[in-house]
């Protein structure tokens, strides 16, 4: 079973969501201090070099993070499957996820075909967040040892009741993210219509 259908299956049942990210504020300010350094990134800077968050405030960074979820996962980790629902959007706070195409079994072995590697400080899932009765394009599972943080549906309506402001922003920055693939995924469709033309035209 994937992580996210483990999660849904945990809703269903009335059950609490594990492993809620809560930084005390006093450390979050200690963090975001120019003494507060250390050997493993914090993180307020962490999202800062996010580019969909960038933007954000120190404390609305702060208030982002009491709805997200941290879990690691060992390498090799299924974090969904193509053809769940869709649940969440996650961001790779460390390691690194592979995501494949034209995986429809269970079989860890026959991965199908590897689409991308995302490394950290890269996001995905963004479409299961926003979208009702989302199936996943594609199964994504963690290449090495990885640390995600997650926010689902639940705690995206929870924002948007007690922090409207910071929820509507955070929506506009996910569509954002939307239309930049759409409006990558034509590009590449077109720049593929070409290339057919050009080879039938030498036939």
């Amino acid at each position: 079973m994937s992580y996210e259908k483990e999660l849904m299956d945990k809703v269903q049942k009335g059950e609490i969501l594990p492993d809620k990210l809560d930084i005390p504020i006093l450390k979050y300010l200690w963090d975001a201090s120019p003494l507060g350094f250390g050997a493993k990134e914090n993180i307020r800077s962490f999202f800062k070099k996010i580019s969909i968050l960038n933007s954000f405030s120190d404390n609305e960074i702060r208030l982002f993070t009491k709805f997200l979820h941290r879990r690691e996962f060992i390498a090799n980790e299924v974090i969904f499957r193509q053809g769940d629902s869709g649940y969440g959007f996650y961001f790779i706070y460390d390691g690194s996820v592979n995501i494949y195409a034209n995986h429809l079994n269970n079989n860890i072995e026959e991965r199908g075909d590897l689409i991308i590697r995302l490394d950290r400080r890269q996001y995905f899932g963004e479409m299961g967040l926003l979208e009702d009765f989302n199936r996943r394009s594609a199964t994504v599972i963690a290449n090495e040892n990885t640390v995600l943080l997650g926010i689902f549906k639940p705690d995206l309506e929870k924002m948007l009741e007690f922090y409207p402001v910071l929820g509507a922003k955070f929506l506009r920055e996910t569509a954002l993210i939307m239309a930049n693939r759409m409006g990558q995924l034509t590009r590449e469709v077109m720049s593929l219509k070409k290339k057919i033309k050009e080879l039938e035209s030498r036939v």
